[in-house]
């Protein structure tokens, strides 16, 4: 609303008790320092088509970031999906090839456990071949000692049959050479 320079006066002049001259006075300065403040707020403030010109732009810039937004993560999500492709890719690569790591492994293992089956059965096989040959030979010493045994016993039954026989033959001469009494005749 507009000043109302009129009312101001009289309102200084009857209830400010200030002279007409004196409230022509404060109204004079009182309405150059609301022209001064009008001036102040017209060159910092802005106009309607002003505001709605910036309102415009901002929705025009604000527009822009979300489409550019938008754009930002649709290339974003592209490249984390590409990046996501060759991740898995490369993971599957890796599972493969520690897949035939083990396959390999596991059959390095099988080899050696065969390889060492083979000797064990091979060292078996030696240690009962030098069994069998211990085994044979001890047969053949025992048997060699039998045989040297019973011809021990040959020998000494020989001997113990050639004393017998000695004894019986001296006992037998000694009985046949041995003078003997003849026998009385008897007296008639």
């Amino acid at each position: 609303p507009p000043f109302d320079t009129h009312a101001f006066i009289r309102a200084l002049s009857e209830k400010g008790g200030f002279a007409e001259g004196q409230s022509k006075g404060i109204m004079g300065i009182a309405e150059e320092l609301l022209r001064g403040r009008r001036r102040w707020a017209e060159e910092r403030t802005i106009s309607r088509g002003d505001l709605e010109n910036q309102a415009y732009l901002f929705r025009a810039a604000l527009s822009e970031l979300r489409s550019e937004a938008a754009s930002r993560s649709r290339a974003d999500s592209a490249s984390i999906r590409t990046t996501l492709v060759a991740l898995r890719r490369e993971v599957d690569t890796l599972a493969q090839k520690l897949k035939e790591d083990m396959d390999t492994l596991k059959h390095e293992i099988q080899m050696e456990m065969n390889t060492r089956k083979n000797e064990s059965r091979l060292e078996t096989k030696v240690a009962e071949v030098a069994m069998e040959e211990v085994n044979h030979k001890s047969t053949i010493t025992i048997g060699e000692l039998r045989t040297e045994i019973e011809a021990a016993k040959w020998n000494n039954t020989r001997r113990g049959v050639g004393v017998i026989a000695f004894f019986v033959v001296f006992i037998i001469a000694s009985v046949e050479l041995i003078p003997r009494p003849k026998p009385a005749l008897p007296a008639a």
